[in-house]
Order: C-alpha cells, then structure tokens, then sequence
C-alpha cells in the first residue's frame, strides 16, 4: 500500500506537466478533426485513493460515459475517461457539428463519435507519458460503457490486477472556439503495482 503522507508536490506537479503536455496534442488533433479551434486544460489532477473517485467525480449514483483504453509496453494499466452524461451529448453536438443540445441518445453513430474523441484524448497523454519517462507505452483499442458512475468505475478493476490504493485523476476541460462554456471530463489513470511503483521512482529523481 503507498502512503500518501509520501506523495509529494513534485508527483503531483509531474503528473500535472505530463497531463498539460497531453493536453497540448489532444487539443491539435482534435482542433483537426472538427475544423476549429479546440483548448485543452487541465485545471486539476490529484493522486488520490480509489475510495475518492466518486468525491471527485460526483457521479456514483448517476449515468456517465467512459471509455477504457488498456495500455501495455514498460507500463501497463487502464485509463478511464469519463464524461457525465449532459456532458457527453454536448460533446457529440460540437464534434459533429449539431445544434448544441439537439443530441439526446447515443446511438452507435454517437457512441462511436465519444470513442473517436477518448482514443484521441488517451492516446495523446498517454504519448506525452511516454515521451516524459522514456518508456514505451501502447494503448489497445478503446472501450465504451454507459452506465452509473460506481458501475463504469468498477469495470475498470475487472480482471485486472491493478493497485486499488492510488489513482490518477486528471480533470480535463473542452472548449471550443464557438462556445466559451468548457465542457468536463475526468481521465483517471490506474497503473497497476509495479508501473505505479516506475512511475514513481521516476518523478522522484
């Protein structure tokens, strides 16, 4: 078990450095993809328990989207990017270029619409963590889950030997160019033992 009084501001400002770099790409491709102007931000990331997620992400008990992605390579893990729901049919509306709320299910057009973008937004800081560490890190192919937060979150832990006493969660901000208001999304990052133990001995030097 890792004792956070260890967890020192330099993790956290590592993580950080490495999630704005993220950050950074995610908001070129996606600026690409939709033919304007797309801010990526990340206003906080914290290091947290997973008994705190749902603190974090105030959405135990109500639908979300998340898309899952594994990673293999020096580090192994999962990533969850999760939108709330509003949040995520707003999303829909501005990368396909609909009437801002005129989306109100997510069909499989949709649905695949949302995997674009978290494959785009993974990919893209989990390149930034690779590049940062000098390790080699490969993301699989993305999965989609609609269901109520505590649901999506757990689907994360199945089958997978990850270390359930820290976790990543990167607060993540959309802004496009004709709409000021950000859209927010949280990517958490669960790293299993031993990755958690490189990632850790790295930002330490």
């Amino acid at each position: 078990m890792i004792d956070f009084n260890n967890l020192k501001d330099f993790h956290l400002d590592g993580i950080k450095e490495i999630s704005n770099i993220g950050g950074g790409h995610a908001a070129t491709v996606l600026s690409q993809l939709v033919n304007k102007r797309v801010m990526v931000s990340v206003p906080k990331v914290h290091i947290i328990s997973s008994e705190e997620i749902y603190r974090i992400i105030n959405n135990q008990d109500e639908i979300v989207t998340g898309v899952l992605v594994k990673f293999l390579g020096d580090l192994t893990g999962r990533t969850l990017l999760i939108f709330p729901r509003d949040e995520s049919m707003l999303l829909v509306d501005m990368v396909m270029g609909k009437t801002v709320g005129s989306t109100t299910i997510l069909s499989e057009i949709e649905q695949s619409a949302i995997k674009e973008v978290a494959n785009i937004v993974i990919s893209s800081y989990l390149t930034a963590m690779s590049d940062f560490l000098n390790m080699l890190i490969l993301p699989s192919v993305p999965n989609l889950v609609i269901d109520i937060g505590s649901a999506v979150i757990t689907s994360a832990y199945i089958d997978f030997s990850s270390n359930k006493d820290v976790v990543f969660c990167v607060e993540t901000e959309f802004t496009f160019e004709d709409d000021p208001q950000p859209l927010k999304g949280y990517l958490i990052l669960l790293p299993d033992p031993i990755s958690l133990k490189k990632l850790l001995d790295f930002l330490n030097r």
